[in-house]
C-alpha cells in the first residue's frame, strides 16, 4: 500500500482551499482536481475527506476573522508543511533511513487533524512563533514535490464542473 503522507494531505487540502478562494469554481471542482492529481502518486484519497479538510480550513479562517489575509495564511501554512515538521524541525525529504515523500502503509491523514494543525499553526504564526513563507515564495513554483507542483499548475475551467 502507498497512502499519502499526512503532510502532503495537509498541503493538498490547503492548496485546494486557497484555489477555491481565488477562483470562481466550486469547492467540488477544485477538490476533484487535487484528488485526481494525487492519484498518480498515491492510492486514491477519498474526495469527501479532502473536501471536508478544505471546509475545515475555511471555517478556521472564518472563525479567526482572516478576511483578505486568508490566502496569505494558507500559503504560509503550505510553505511550513512543505519545509518543516510540526515541531519546526526541517523536513528531510531524502536520507539514509527514509524518505518523507514515500507513502505510508496505512492511512494516517484525517481532515480533523489537518484542521487542528492549521489552527495551531495560525495561532502560533500570529504570535510570531512559526516560520512564514519568504517574500516572493510561490506554491506554484516550489519544487519540493514536483508532482504536486504539476497538480497546482493544472488549470481547471468552468466546463470541468459540469
Amino acid at each position: 500500500m502507498n497512502f499519502c503522507p499526512e503532510w502532503i494531505f495537509d498541503v493538498t487540502a490547503s492548496a485546494a482551499a486557497r484555489e477555491f478562494l481565488q477562483s470562481p469554481l466550486g469547492l467540488d471542482t477544485t477538490v476533484n482536481k487535487f484528488q485526481q492529481g494525487l492519484t498518480s502518486l498515491y492510492n486514491p484519497i477519498d474526495v469527501a475527506q479532502l473536501a471536508e479538510a478544505c471546509e475545515q480550513l475555511l471555517l478556521v479562517l472564518n472563525d479567526a476573522d482572516a478576511g483578505e489575509e486568508a490566502v496569505i495564511f494558507i500559503e504560509n501554512f503550505c510553505y511550513f508543511r512543505l519545509n518543516f515538521e510540526m515541531n519546526k524541525a526541517p523536513r528531510k525529504l531524502s536520507g539514509l533511513f527514509g524518505n518523507d515523500l514515500k507513502g505510508t502503509k496505512t492511512i494516517e491523514y484525517k481532515s480533523d487533524n489537518t484542521r487542528k494543525r492549521f489552527k495551531a499553526y495560525l495561532f502560533a504564526m500570529r504570535n510570531g512563533g512559526m516560520p512564514k513563507a519568504p517574500a516572493g515564495w510561490n506554491l506554484e513554483n516550489d519544487t519540493t514535490v514536483p508532482a504536486l507542483t504539476e497538480v497546482i499548475a493544472k488549470k481547471v475551467n468552468i466546463l470541468d464542473s459540469l
